[in-house]
């Protein structure tokens, strides 16, 4: 029993790691489509601003604007998988520290079960003994 709730506090913690890490990606992740956004309003603007005549620089623009839309697609579609991959590593560590504490509890109640019967036997072998 001490060996099992060893090894669901060990999980617990494992667990909880993992939610952090996933947590860590996750604001990597906002970070990065906050800057590229930025950079997309960027093509915007430069787009607005530049001259009719510079198709080549429109042309630059629009393919850049895409693939800004595509990345920031691909990291909406990434922050999702990360949240819910946190919440499920984050449900996981309780589940695991629920069952360490009740793997712990019952660790103690089978020791006290065993030290209180320990403490009869000696108690009738001392009674054997003294009528003896």
């Amino acid at each position: 029993m001490k060996q099992r709730a060893d090894s669901l506090a060990r999980i617990k913690r494992l667990q909880a790691q993992m939610r952090d890490l996933g947590q860590w990606r996750l604001a990597a992740i906002e970070r990065e489509r906050m800057s590229l956004g930025d950079d997309l309003n960027g093509v915007f603007e430069a787009l607005d601003a530049a001259d009719p005549g510079l198709s080549a620089y429109a042309v630059f623009g629009a393919r850049r604007a895409r693939a800004l839309q595509t990345r920031l697609d691909s990291l909406e579609r990434d922050s999702e998988r990360l949240g819910r991959e946190a919440l499920a590593h984050g449900l996981r560590a309780r589940l695991a520290e629920r069952a360490a504490e009740a793997a712990a509890k019952a660790h103690r109640e089978q020791k006290a079960r065993k030290d209180l019967a320990d403490l009869i036997e000696r108690a009738l072998a001392r009674r054997d003994a003294s009528q003896r």
